[in-house]
């Protein structure tokens, strides 16, 4: 493996962009918004599966349009999670959502433009009080998404219930590292001495997950630096929006903390110490070895990675 977060490697996009002219987004926005007219559009960066096309009013806050491509059935979740973190994180704000608008014929949620920067953009430049602001930040962030709690693991419905549950702790772990494991393309990839190892790895590690948390919680999914927004600098950095909650489930803490400590971040000591700073201020049942245990979670993500056919050959 590398020592690069899978985000940034060059994936190929699951789906084309979702393309339109202007005259059919000007009307979108007209016939939603009851005369609103575009100034210009453009196709925002980021992401491999859904388009996001920032859309310029004459007057007033830009927005943004979220076409739903991968999964059109993953809006009224993002949604939902949305409206239910809305005021405690930061998140962006929903004008309005639809399965088909009439104009555009996809599943659709327009919002409000967020300013600033994915992290994965200015990391590298940040001085190390702005990384430890940013871990300190993060922290609390993440604790606060966590202290919503389900009775057990599993994927959600669009009302955020848990539709399909999973088996959590452990037990969990080690089914979804067997099925991952006995996919061809993985197998193919890393080699059966090499999928053995880690799935050794995993199991002398997995009971340690029984311990914490004692139920699941709101995980984001794909809690990485390329779905976090930040603006500012000095002690005037901050975050400014946490996107993309369509992988939303319930499940462990550990599988945020997991995406989140990978390099650049994990490597960089004033955001870990940052970070395990901001999470106790807010939980202080973070255990001890939180470290070795999201990065034994995180090797789900590192596995899955290597199954599928646009992996880099370099992964």
């Amino acid at each position: 493996m590398t020592d690069h977060d899978p985000d940034e490697r060059p994936w190929s996009r699951a789906v084309e962009p979702f393309a339109r002219t202007f005259d059919e987004l000007d009307r979108f926005l007209d016939t939603l918004l009851k005369g609103e007219r575009l100034a210009g559009f453009e196709t925002l960066g980021g992401g491999r599966a859904n388009t996001n096309l920032l859309l310029r009013r004459p007057h007033g806050d830009d927005m943004v349009l979220r076409i739903y491509q991968r999964d059109p059935t993953q809006r009224e979740k993002e949604v939902a999670v949305i409206s239910r973190l809305w005021g405690k994180v930061p998140v962006p704000e929903i004008i309005v959502h639809g399965e088909d608008s009439g104009v555009l014929h996809v599943p659709y949620v327009l919002m409000y433009r967020v300013e600033g920067d994915r992290i994965e953009q200015r990391f590298s430049a940040l001085d190390r009080s702005e990384r430890l602001a940013l871990g300190l930040e993060l922290g609390r962030i993440l604790a606060a998404v966590h202290a919503h709690r389900f009775d057990q693991s599993g994927f959600f419905n669009d009302a955020l219930e848990v539709a399909t549950p999973l088996s959590g702790g452990s037990a969990g772990l080690l089914d979804v590292v067997d099925m991952l494991l006995e996919q061809p393309d993985v197998t193919d990839r890393l080699g059966t001495a090499r999928c053995s190892t880690l799935r050794g790895h995993v199991a002398a590690h997995a009971g340690a997950l029984d311990a914490w948390p004692d139920s699941a919680s709101l995980a984001h999914g794909d809690f990485g630096f390329s779905n976090i927004l930040i603006a500012g600098a000095g002690e005037g950095l901050k975050v400014t929006a946490v996107l993309d909650w369509e992988f939303a489930m319930a499940a462990t803490p550990l599988l945020d903390f997991g995406n989140l400590i990978r390099p650049p971040g994990g490597d960089d000591p004033d955001f870990m110490t940052g970070l395990e700073q901001g999470y106790r201020e807010v939980d202080p049942t973070l255990p001890e070895d939180w470290t070795d245990l999201a990065r034994t979670m995180d090797l789900l993500a590192w596995i899955d990675f290597a199954g599928r056919p646009d992996a880099p050959e370099d992964l």
